[in-house]
């Protein structure tokens, strides 16, 4: 069985070597939909919906109302720096793809007991940028 929560925050990025407008700095709304597998327990559930809030709701802080910034952008990266401006430096572009990748290996490294504990076995994450387009990756837990 699969259950899921929705998360949302705000945010700008830039993708500086990108052919049309995303080259320019801008923002989302950023929707990420965490859906997480196993089997309901003896009470009928599969992970309590707050224990899902808990594991996620520090990286979305760590997110909300900043600028994510490539390690690979030392330009946009030093202007922010200079002007003392909140950022989140992520280690690739900020593509939603990555983010998702992002996300999952956050959650895999930081919340594997809580998985663990629930029998979690796959973990699906959804990012949408916009209300048409989103990213979407799954990966079964060993």
């Amino acid at each position: 069985m699969i259950v899921a929560k929705d998360f949302k925050w705000e945010a700008a990025h830039r993708l500086p070597w990108h052919k049309g407008k995303c080259k320019h700095l801008h923002g989302h709304s950023y929707r990420m939909t965490v859906e997480l597998e196993g089997e309901p327990n003896s009470q009928g559930l599969v992970i309590d919906f707050n224990d899902i809030k808990s594991m996620i709701e520090p990286h979305i802080q760590e997110l909300d109302h900043t600028t994510i910034i490539s390690a690979n952008d030392a330009e946009l990266k030093q202007v922010f720096d200079e002007k003392n401006w909140k950022y989140y430096l992520l280690a690739q572009d900020s593509t939603a793809e990555n983010l998702c990748a992002h996300f999952m290996r956050a959650i895999l490294e930081r919340d594997s007991a809580i998985l663990k504990a629930n029998s979690i076995h796959a973990i699906g994450i959804k990012i949408a940028e916009t209300a048409t387009a989103y990213a979407y990756l799954r990966q079964e837990i060993k």
